[in-house]
């Protein structure tokens, strides 16, 4: 089971708040609350005549920022309820924006919402408990800014030795893949060695904590709002729970307006399984029935919603303690199930890969069998996930090729559960798009024209037509998630490089360059980095750039070396690397970078600069301010994720030029274009043409990079936002940037 890490996160357009548990090493999560309370606005009423003797954290806010696709489902159940919850957050930006972008931090998933089909292409699922604690906290060292003034460059102190967390070692290093699991035919493709790495339990709540009662509330204020007038919300007799595996909790939320009115709730998620039921009398209940694998300690956040202004909200967490009965048979068997893959589209004689998990809610593993198989497929066990096998075949004929996948339960023989898997062959001729491709043309003007590469597109069942299609259309690939923090070093001193290793190697055969992305970010962090004592941060920050970059450095020239260091409305995030260096982590970063990879362009990635606004204003700024520093920025990634009916050409084109004006290259780093309500393919087209039309014109525009390029693998799917469909069949974008860069 995976317990919750964290209390809560609210983030919003001003600054980044996160309020962790207070752990019991002083090098967790104290100094994250301490720093987090100190930046609070003191802005509650400190009277109580509510009934309630909850303690209270307060926050003044305006408005709550979008979160961003991220990384880490592996399954369809858990890939549909993050896509709703990111959904539920974007939902207002994505519609209302004025200038068509959805304002989230866009670049975290898998392009499918992570591993939609139920692919285990993320070999760092944790097993069994471990300390997640600095290995070596003595050592840190940390750059003397205090003294320095404004335009004093920082100048790093040498790495420790040895080191604050164990460097790579050959334990790590990726093994060669065996037997018939990937789509790969043409170079040598690695996994991570197993078994699966033990699980990160830096964070997670413990008895202690439970004892202790329900965590403090936090009240988000808007400006607007008098708390002495309009008092907030509460949740009524809130306490924490104690529930046995197999039993049925039902928790009754009731808040409470002490002025008198009823105030709405919306929980922050729901556990697995649970549902939310409403009273029609102000109230709602919490229903849930937990099994085998939600022993343990989790948190449930719920908000208290102002009946008079729906930005002024409380949060309330609990703890739910779940325990096994004494007697386990009482405990209902459920049914299994086979996780949902999607449908596929491949040309005919290219291999097929199929890796499909079956799923037991009391945490057995099903026995799979998939009826149908075409002639000569294999199908074998997952060499590290258990729950998976791995289907592999060569389809020699056109057609639909429709499997049926039976899980029989572990336990009860006669309990099984079953799906469809349907994949449409069509020959090679179907995949054929007239004229030049986007590479040669791309080429043949010196510009780099890239993607962002699904994870692992080498164990999905069109793998192969990706590859060649990729291949063919870019001259340029980043990662999507192959180099994330969380992906790359999971735990302390333990890396998993086989996914980034694989995507380097493939570049390397087709003769494309890689971008590098991204090296410093306040998303996707293993937990302990996130819990991780401020004074050590700086080293950690510092080690990780450095033993990247110095792995990649002769196969990867271009780095996305800090990402999305700026809110919405200009300010700098709270993040986790800000609260431990402040701005001049920014700095510090780009140092290490260069010290480590001297040849390497470098580059500060982030959304939402493209057009004018306080965030670019920010941004311009801090770009000055390190030029006049001397910092090694070379370039800046402009990540446009924007809607069909965006038309802020003008202000993308005097942005770049300020870019310019900087002595800086441009790089637009993740390009998609959405196709919101009443939008035409037609008009999607046009906004791909102007915006290559505005980098052409740019002599310091270097490269043009789309977020993926089938609509297939879109983090954003729904809108059907690539240049070629679901099916790989050209879309009127792709001809727009084929005929624009066929002209002069």
């Amino acid at each position: 089971m995976t317990l919750t890490n964290m209390i809560f996160k609210t983030v919003n357009r001003q600054q980044s708040l996160t309020v962790h548990r207070c752990a019991s090493k002083p090098h967790t999560a104290c100094s994250i609350l301490l720093l987090s309370l100190l930046s609070l606005s003191a802005c509650s009423d400190s009277s109580d005549d509510t009934g309630s003797n909850q303690s209270t954290i307060n926050q003044t806010d305006n408005t709550l920022q979008s979160g961003g696709a991220v990384d880490g489902v592996t399954d369809a159940n858990d890939t549909a309820q993050n896509n709703v919850q990111n959904e539920q957050q974007n939902a207002g930006e994505t519609q209302n924006s004025a200038d068509g972008s959805d304002g989230s931090d866009a670049d975290g998933s898998d392009a499918d919402g992570s591993d939609a089909d139920g692919s285990s292409t993320n070999n760092n699922d944790q097993t069994d408990a471990t300390d997640g604690s600095d290995t070596n906290a003595g050592n840190a060292v940390n750059s003397d800014t205090s003294q320095l003034g404004e335009t004093e460059p920082v100048v790093l102190t040498p790495l420790p030795q040895p080191p604050l967390s164990a460097a790579p070692a050959a334990i790590d290093e990726p093994i060669g893949i065996s037997g018939p699991v990937s789509t790969v035919t043409e170079y040598f493709v690695v996994r991570d060695p197993g078994p699966k790495l033990p699980k990160d339990t830096t964070g997670d709540f413990t008895d202690a904590d439970f004892d202790a009662g329900p965590l403090p509330d936090v009240v988000i204020t808007p400006a607007n709002v008098d708390p002495t007038i309009n008092r907030a919300p509460y949740f009524d007799n809130l306490t924490n729970q104690t529930v046995f595996a197999g039993s049925e909790l039902n928790l009754l939320l009731r808040p409470v307006d002490p002025d008198g009115n009823i105030p709405g709730m919306f929980p922050e998620a729901l556990p697995e399984g649970a549902q939310l039921i409403d009273n029609f009398n102000g109230t709602k209940t919490l229903r849930w029935r937990p099994l085998q694998p939600d022993v343990g300690i989790l948190s449930f956040t719920i908000k208290a919603v102002d009946h008079d202004e729906p930005a002024y909200r409380t949060q309330s967490t609990i703890l739910i303690k779940v325990v096994m009965p004494s007697d386990p048979s009482t405990i209902v068997n459920i049914a299994p199930v086979v996780n949902t893959v999607r449908d596929y589209t491949v040309q005919v004689n290219d291999p097929v890969v199929i890796e499909i998990k079956g799923s037991d809610a009391n945490g057995t593993i099903p026995t799979l069998e998939v009826f149908n198989q075409p002639p000569g497929a294999t199908l074998v066990p997952h060499p590290i996930e258990p729950d998976f096998v791995v289907l592999r075949f060569i389809p020699r004929t056109t057609g639909l090729i429709t499997l049926t996948v039976v899980a029989t339960d572990a336990i009860n023989p006669d309990s099984t559960g079953s799906t469809t898997i349907n994949i449409d062959v069509r020959p090679a001729a179907d995949f054929v798009h007239e004229g030049s491709t986007l590479r040669a043309l791309a080429t043949a003007r010196g510009l780099r024209l890239g993607y962002a590469s699904v994870k692992d597109f080498y164990y999905r069942p069109d793998g192969a037509l990706y590859a060649r299609t990729a291949a063919n259309e870019f001259n340029f690939v980043s990662p999507e998630n192959s180099l994330k923090w969380s992906v790359l070093n999971p735990l302390p001193g333990r890396y998993r490089w086989a996914s980034a290793d694989n995507l380097v190697n493939f570049a390397r055969v087709k003769g494309m360059e890689v971008h590098g992305h991204t090296l410093i970010w306040h998303r996707q962090l293993p937990k302990w980095i996130t819990f991780s004592s401020v004074d050590t941060r700086e080293t950690h920050m510092r080690e990780y750039i450095d033993r990247v970059l110095k792995r990649y450095s002769d196969r990867v020239p271009v780095w996305d070396v800090v990402n999305e260091s700026f809110e919405d409305n200009g300010e700098y995030r709270n993040s986790v690397w800000f609260e431990a260096m402040g701005e001049r982590y920014i700095e510090i970063a780009f140092r290490q970078a260069k010290q480590s990879a001297p040849n390497a362009r470098l580059l500060y990635n982030e959304y939402d600069v493209s057009w004018f606004g306080p965030k670019a204003d920010a941004m311009f700024r801090m770009l000055q301010k390190q030029k006049d520093l001397g910092t090694p920025i070379d370039g800046v990634g402009f990540q446009m994720h924007i809607f069909s009916a965006f038309d802020q050409f003008d202000e993308v084109e005097a942005n770049f030029q300020k870019a310019a004006e900087l002595d800086l290259d441009i790089y637009i780093t993740e390009l998609d274009v959405s196709i919101g309500d009443g939008g035409t393919l037609e008009q999607q087209a046009e906004v791909y043409r102007r915006v290559l039309n505005i980098c052409l014109k740019q002599p310091r525009c270097k490269g043009l990079q789309t977020w993926g390029f089938t609509d297939q693998y879109s983090w954003r799917r729904q809108y059907k936002p690539l240049l070629l469909d679901e099916s790989y069949q050209v879309k009127p974008a792709y001809t727009a940037l084929q005929q624009r860069l066929s002209e002069n």
